[in-house]
């Protein structure tokens, strides 16, 4: 998904494992962060937390909270919260159960 900066630069917020890592240190994790977006009153930190997220994973250099959040342009917010809640859902959807442990045998030679 590509949005355009206050400045004029346009960047592409990809969804990937940098993006999950930032999201994960939500207080309770992905479940709670869906949870509390798709809850009638939405904290802005919880959109300033989101956004930094995704713009400190795909920026090419590194970059403060502030500055981050500070670059978007509010229009912009509502699609990416429905982006993340999209791709929250579909990576929920798609984690792999856990992996049994299983009796591995051993080449000889």
């Amino acid at each position: 998904m590509e949005i355009k900066f206050k400045t004029g630069e346009k960047v592409n917020l990809e969804w990937n494992l940098l993006v999950l890592e930032y999201l994960e240190d939500y207080d309770g994790g992905l479940k709670q962060l869906k949870k509390d977006l798709e809850s009638k009153e939405v904290p802005f930190k919880i959109f300033n937390f989101i956004i930094y997220s995704f713009i400190a994973a795909a920026y090419p250099v590194e970059i403060d909270y502030r500055e981050a959040v500070s670059l978007v342009n509010p229009n912009d917010l509502r699609k990416i919260i429905d982006f993340t809640i999209e791709k929250i859902n579909s990576f929920e959807d798609s984690k792999p159960e856990k992996i049994k442990n299983k009796s591995i045998r051993k080449h000889r030679r």
